[in-house]
């Protein structure tokens, strides 16, 4: 172990060990921000796959390509005990940076009754409980908080980030914590949940 700690890093090690970093901190945009979350994952994996084959076809030791694995199985490891951390972090830096524009839709769906949905051109109203003031409103604040729906139920107010077929990432905000039970969420931070 002391050879291979005296041994120089070279490019390629560097390269993974960036590549492994984009994969861990990928998950800091998870929720809020799905996009960067994708490309910094991809990236990362893409990377980390490239300088992991140069190391393990290049001109390395034996010792040296194990100790690589087991950096990466470490790393491997690291990151599905951080994830959901990381997940959570991502969630909360979205709840702090939105939290005025959030508390105004809560303000005013909190109280109406029944299904109200905000989308990009439509709200849906089917009490007709908003006023056309309170429309308006609500769509400028649906698109601050960057949000591709805003759906009001009974017990919830569902934030959505991003969908795609049966995956839906958003955040909750639970107007009824008895409803809790029934549902498979994760706790955030007062009423909120992921």
């Amino acid at each position: 172990m002391k050879q291979y700690l005296e041994m120089k890093f070279k490019n390629k090690h560097i390269g993974l060990i960036l590549g492994l970093t984009f994969i861990i901190f990928s998950f800091l945009f998870f929720g809020r921000q799905q996009g960067i979350y994708q490309i910094l994952l991809f990236v990362g994996l893409l990377i980390s796959f490239v300088f992991y084959l140069t190391i393990m076809f290049g001109k390395e030791t034996i010792k040296s390509k194990i100790i690589w694995t087991i950096v990466i199985v470490l790393s491997a490891l690291f990151q599905q005990l951080t994830e959901p951390l990381l997940i959570k972090s991502s969630y909360l830096i979205y709840l702090k940076s939105n939290k005025t524009e959030l508390t105004e839709v809560t303000n005013i769906l909190i109280e109406k009754r029944g299904e109200i949905w905000i989308t990009k051109d439509t709200i849906r109203d089917e009490n007709c409980v908003l006023t056309n003031l309170e429309k308006e409103k609500l769509k400028k604040l649906r698109q601050k908080l960057n949000v591709y729906i805003i759906d009001k139920s009974e017990d919830e107010i569902y934030y959505g980030f991003w969908g795609f077929l049966d995956v839906r990432l958003g955040i909750t905000y639970l107007t009824n914590k008895n409803e809790l039970h029934e549902k498979n969420l994760q706790h955030l931070t007062d009423n909120w949940f992921h």
